[in-house]
């Protein structure tokens, strides 16, 4: 998310595709973490348990896009466009059809879940998007 900023902040929106529906998110360094975790911990793993690493909460796209904006002190609305428009933006970088896809299933309402995994396996909150984002957003 943190290299597409100045796309989204020259745009003047995000424009993900998803409507009102939410999404799950969780950092790159708070994930492996986790792996981690369930890798050197057999009790974490020997039920063949399932978890879900999330964030402690979910954003729609509106809320998404003011984060953005209280980080990067520029106005960041929403605005999405069609999913056939979204994946042609981005073919051309190679992410079109992936990226289309994952907020195909954002607007079916299939990325919204939200589980205290992360903290479960790790004693920890996950780091939430404002500070992700504020960490990692260099103007």
């Amino acid at each position: 998310m943190v290299p597409y900023l100045p796309e989204l902040i020259a745009r003047g929106n995000v424009i993900y595709p998803v409507g009102d529906q939410a999404m799950s998110f969780i950092s790159r360094k708070d994930s492996a973490e986790a792996i981690a975790n369930v890798a050197v911990r057999p009790y974490l793993r020997d039920k063949e348990q399932i978890y879900l690493l999330t964030q402690e909460k979910n954003y729609n796209m509106v809320e998404l896009s003011r984060i953005m904006t209280e980080v990067t002190g520029e106005k960041i609305g929403y605005q999405p466009v069609s999913l056939e428009e979204f994946a042609n933006i981005y073919r051309a970088e190679g992410d079109g059809d992936e990226l289309a896809s994952m907020y195909k299933a954002a607007a079916m309402g299939l990325m919204d879940g939200v589980t205290d995994d992360f903290t479960r396996i790790t004693g920890h909150t996950p780091q939430n998007m404002k500070d992700f984002l504020a960490e990692n957003y260099k103007k």
